[in-house]
């Protein structure tokens, strides 16, 4: 692989530097709880409808903008209006022309455009999923987003049985490298991808390993939040370890893996899966952040609960989005509180929850 210039690969003292430890909190709680959050003023079901029954598998990802709602599922991205009615899918996978290997990440673009990046190539589309172009760029990193002009190229992911350790590459929109971090060889490549979300014009990357999360900005990373998971953190020893040995404890030891990160002018929102070998069982961790109070709010779900199915998918500056299937919230005994779940039949296999933030 290429090495960046001197210059350019000086590690950002911003990686390095400590962050206030915020100790997550377990209490036995439910879905119910999380909705009934004081974060929350109002909850509603949205019900995906039209003609056909386009979102088939687990959703990866999904972004709401423009008054549409973008859900990537399997292998397409699938567009709905603001009324839950399906509008068209955008992409395909596949090796022909306009067709993608995996779709790795979705990035909304301003001017309502659709990119999906894969393996080193990003392939934009139309709204109503015509091909547009695509652009190679030079590292097939497994991760890749974009925010304020810059671009943000992730390893890692897939990537440990060649050696190859956790790196973040930064270049402009003309694909010259402005700085790299995370190149430490001791920080050990897992199989389990980051997450990157945005807000405004500042990206934000979740590792799965840890406790860190960092704000990518103008060129910058900056560490946002450490968070200690108590019984559940990695020691230290782990990213000392051989890819053999870090995927060893992942499937021996009981951890905790953070999943999903959102950020707007008043609210955070984490979700860590809690991988608990000893009972054979996963819980979802919820953490929601009141910023003017500083407060932490921790909601940590039962392993049969209908939110414990890595629920959270976005959040902009007025809702939080979840996703939950209908039969579960029904087992919940939330029907009387939702009567709309009445009237689904039960091959509806996915809704989405708008919690409206104060």
């Amino acid at each position: 692989m290429k090495k960046l210039p001197l210059f350019f690969c000086l590690f950002l003292l911003s990686c390095t530097h400590q962050k206030d430890i915020i100790k997550v909190q377990y209490t036995p709680s439910s879905g119910v709880e999380l909705l009934s959050s004081t974060v929350f003023e109002d909850v509603e079901i949205l019900v995906l409808s039209g003609e056909e029954s386009p979102i088939i598998g687990r959703v990866s990802s999904m972004i709401v903008k423009n008054d549409k709602y973008y859900i990537a599922a399997e292998d397409k991205i699938h567009l709905s209006d603001a009324t839950g009615n399906y509008l068209n899918s955008v992409g395909q996978k596949g090796r022909g022309p306009g067709e993608y290997i995996d779709l790795l990440n979705m990035i909304v673009e301003e001017n309502g455009d659709i990119s999906v990046y894969s393996w080193g190539t990003l392939y934009t589309y139309s709204p109503e999923g015509r091909f547009l172009r695509s652009i190679e760029y030079e590292r097939q990193s497994t991760q890749f987003g974009k925010a304020n002009g810059f671009n943000y190229h992730f390893y890692g992911h897939r990537s440990g049985r060649s050696g190859m350790p956790y790196q973040l590459y930064i270049t402009d929109n003309f694909n010259q490298p402005i700085d790299s971090c995370f190149k430490s060889t001791d920080v050990i490549a897992m199989f389990i991808a980051p997450v990157f979300s945005a807000f405004e014009d500042d990206l934000y990357l979740c590792p799965p390993y840890g406790g860190e999360i960092y704000r990518l900005t103008n060129g910058k990373v900056d560490l946002l939040y450490n968070f200690d998971f108590g019984a559940y953190a990695f020691p230290a020893d782990y990213f000392n370890k051989s890819y053999e040995e870090s995927v060893s404890f992942i499937m021996t030891q009981s951890s905790a893996l953070k999943s999903r990160f959102f950020k707007n002018h008043k609210y955070a929102i984490l979700q860590a899966i809690v991988i608990d070998y000893s009972l054979q069982e996963e819980r979802c961790i919820y953490g929601i952040l009141e910023k003017a109070t500083s407060i932490w709010r921790w909601y940590y779900v039962n392993n049969l609960d209908f939110m414990n199915d890595y629920n959270l998918r976005y959040m902009d500056d007025s809702y939080v989005y979840f996703t939950a299937m209908p039969a579960f919230m029904k087992e919940a005994g939330l029907a009387h509180r939702f009567p709309i779940l009445n009237t689904l039949s039960e091959d509806q296999d996915m809704v989405i929850i708008k919690c409206k933030l104060k």
